[in-house]
């Protein structure tokens, strides 16, 4: 048996929902998109006998059983009945035809969902029914799916995820010592089917706000291992930077979930970086520095983006495995001249080698930036001087290109 919790802060009494499956990807989908818009319990088992414990100190549960025949699903419903007889239990099949289940379909408690996949859609299609039976079975004011969701929800940025809109490009990471690409940042766009290529400004803050920021982070950690093999054999020498944001450490289930998608895509994990926010190390300290540490000791590396424009915690620096500051663009772009964000980019470098850690400083748009950064001892840099942010093919000729230049 698999138990899966979730709390979230919400004004709606949403019931457990308890699922009964032994389907992959089913669970897949029920980890990774059902959980973070679900403010009750999660019950995972993978059979009836597992079930029945679970739900007999449950409050008003939604049993979800996935059944591949109307024969199967009886047995089960006599088992559950048998121990508990009013028991709403949503039969989740993929079979189009429901005239089959006509029959289980006569006790009211019953009723029928079909699944043509797993997908956002199934997602979705889960929630409505969920939130209608809970309105309709125990007299709650429970307002339809797209009311329920957090501020922001925006069902187009729904759909691009659905649709594949979304994709990744690279920005190259320049080792000063070395000379050479060292690794990159994935960066997110939305190519909007009309109104083109999309920055994150425009859609990442209403990701954020609906809480979509959730799976969408899956699927670029997805995303990223596809390509990790590709990268590699073009001349990657380092770590490609993800971005985590503190709405996805809101997932108590992050950490698996990451090393799950990682063996999944028999990712390096020494190839990853996750990049952090200030936000996101202030929002639980105690789960977010449990789920650093489980995913550190998978591989992964964790840096500290935007370093400087919040409000760190040197304690923190110390407590988490975190390898490497990043210098925000706001100080590198008063270099030199400035003498306020001259002052703080060299105290930013000497704190991280003071602390045995890394410097990267984004935003290097200039010959002269550049020269301080050197002068001053930086390790990388990122930014418009060597390389805008390029799509992936892109980005594997100029690792195929430096790789060749190193050779020389």
């Amino acid at each position: 048996m698999q138990v899966d919790t979730a709390q979230t802060d919400t004004v709606l009494a949403q019931p457990p929902l308890v699922l009964i499956s032994n389907s992959e990807a089913l669970e897949v989908c029920w980890q990774d998109w059902l959980q973070p818009w679900w403010s009750g319990r999660f019950c995972r088992c993978h059979s009836i006998d597992a079930a029945l414990p679970v739900l007999q100190h449950l409050e008003s549960p939604i049993v979800l059983l996935d059944a591949a025949s109307p024969e199967q699903a009886e047995q089960a419903l006599q088992r559950l009945r048998s121990q508990l007889p009013q028991l709403p239990v949503v039969l989740l099949s993929s079979s189009p035809q429901q005239s089959d289940w006509q029959a289980l379909l006569a006790d009211p408690w019953n009723d029928y969902l079909y699944l043509p996949g797993s997908s956002l859609d199934t997602i979705r299609r889960i929630l409505r029914y969920c939130q209608q039976l809970q309105h309709n079975g125990q007299g709650a004011t429970t307002p339809p799916l797209e009311a329920s969701l957090m501020n922001g929800y925006d069902p187009e940025l729904w759909r691009a995820l659905q649709r594949e809109e979304f994709e990744l490009f690279y920005q190259p990471r320049i080792d000063l010592r070395r000379g050479s690409i060292c690794g990159a940042e994935a960066l997110i766009r939305w190519r909007h089917p009309e109104r083109g290529l999309q920055q994150p400004s425009s859609f990442i803050p209403a990701c954020e706000a609906s809480g979509l920021i959730v799976p969408l982070g899956y699927w670029i950690i997805q995303e990223v291992g596809k390509t990790l093999p590709a990268m590699k054999e073009a001349g990657l020498d380092g770590r490609i930077g993800v971005n985590l944001s503190f709405r996805q450490f809101q997932d108590r289930y992050l950490a698996p979930t990451i090393e799950r998608l990682m063996q999944e895509h028999l990712m390096d994990t020494r190839t990853l970086e996750f990049e952090l926010t200030e936000t996101a190390l202030c929002s639980d300290e105690e789960h977010v520095r449990s789920t650093i540490n489980q995913l550190s000791n998978q591989g992964v590396e964790f840096s500290l983006d935007d370093f400087g424009t919040g409000y760190s915690s040197f304690s923190l620096l110390q407590k988490l495995p975190i390898t490497t500051l990043k210098i925000d663009k706001s100080f590198v772009d008063g270099i030199p001249g400035n003498q306020d964000d001259e002052e703080i980019v060299r105290a930013v470098i000497n704190l991280a080698h003071n602390l045995n850690k890394q410097v990267i400083a984004e935003g290097v748009e200039t010959r002269a930036q550049l020269e301080f950064l050197i002068r001053h001892d930086c390790d990388q840099v990122q930014g418009y001087f060597f390389s805008r942010p390029v799509p992936l093919d892109q980005f594997l000729n100029l690792l195929s290109t430096n790789r060749r230049q190193q050779a020389l």
